[in-house]
C-alpha cells in the first residue's frame, strides 16, 4: 500500500514546511472574525500546546496584530484566496506558510521566491498528483471530509509520496486516519475551534484541544 509523506520532501525546489507544523501535526484554521475576538481563544489553545495557526489571508492588519501578540509563542500561516501582490505584506507580518485556494502560478512563484512554503488546494487523486507534480511544497486536501473515512487510505494508494495537509470537517477519528496514513499534519477548523471565537465557551475549547493533542500523542507512542 502506498503512503502519503509525513516528512518534508528533499526534492530539489520544494520548500520544507516549518518545523512547528511537522512537530505538532495540528494546524488550527481560524475564522474570519476581528482580532479582538481571537485573543482569548488563542491564549487557551497555546496553553494547551496547539501552537500552529492559519488566519484568513485578506486582512493583513489583523494578521499583523495577532502575530505581534502571539508570534513569540506560536507559528502563523494564512489561508484563502490571495492576490499575487498580497504575500509581501503578510510575509513582513510573519507569515510562515500559506494555504492558498485557487492559487495562480504567479502567486505560487511569488511565495516560492520569498521562501514561504505553500500547500495549494486539491481534492481528487488526480488533482493531488497534479499539484504535487507541479512543484507544490505540500497539497492541501480540501474539503477532506467529502471522501469519507476511507479516503485517507485510498488517497495514499492513488497519490503515494505526496505531502498532504487535509483540511475541512475533520474530527478526532478522521484526524487519526489521516495521520496514520502519512498526512504531514491536519488542518482543523470548526471541529477544533468551534464557536470559541464567536462567544462560545473557552472550557469546551480547552477540552477539544486536549482531545486532538491526545490523538497525536497516542500515535507517537
Amino acid at each position: 500500500m502506498g503512503a502519503m509523506s509525513s516528512e518534508p520532501t528533499s526534492e530539489v525546489g520544494r520548500l520544507p514546511l516549518p518545523d512547528p507544523v511537522l512537530a505538532s501535526r495540528i494546524v488550527a484554521v481560524l475564522p474570519d472574525v476581528p482580532a479582538s475576538d481571537l485573543f482569548a481563544p488563542l491564549e487557551v489553545m497555546v496553553q494547551e500546546k496547539v501552537t500552529v495557526f492559519s488566519l484568513p489571508a485578506p486582512d493583513v492588519e489583523r494578521f499583523r496584530t495577532i502575530t505581534t501578540v502571539f508570534g513569540a509563542r506560536a507559528t502563523f500561516g494564512a489561508h484563502g484566496v490571495l492576490d499575487p501582490s498580497a504575500p509581501d505584506e503578510l510575509i513582513a507580518a510573519g507569515m510562515a506558510f500559506c494555504l492558498p485556494v485557487a492559487a495562480s502560478a504567479q502567486l505560487l512563484s511569488a511565495l516560492r521566491q520569498a521562501g514561504i512554503p505553500a500547500a495549494p488546494d486539491a481534492l481528487t487523486p488526480a488533482e493531488v498528483r497534479a499539484a504535487w507534480a507541479g512543484g507544490a511544497d505540500a497539497v492541501q486536501v480540501v474539503p477532506a471530509d467529502m471522501g469519507g473515512t476511507s479516503y485517507p487510505e485510498r488517497l495514499a494508494e492513488l497519490a503515494p509520496g505526496v505531502a498532504c495537509l487535509p483540511r475541512g470537517g475533520l474530527g478526532s477519528f478522521a484526524m487519526r486516519q489521516w495521520l496514520k496514513t502519512g498526512a504531514v499534519a491536519v488542518c482543523m477548523d470548526d471541529t477544533l475551534v468551534g464557536d470559541a471565537c464567536e462567544g462560545g465557551t473557552l472550557p469546551a475549547l480547552r477540552e477539544r484541544c486536549r482531545s486532538v493533542r491526545g490523538v497525536v500523542t497516542d500515535l507517537q507512542n
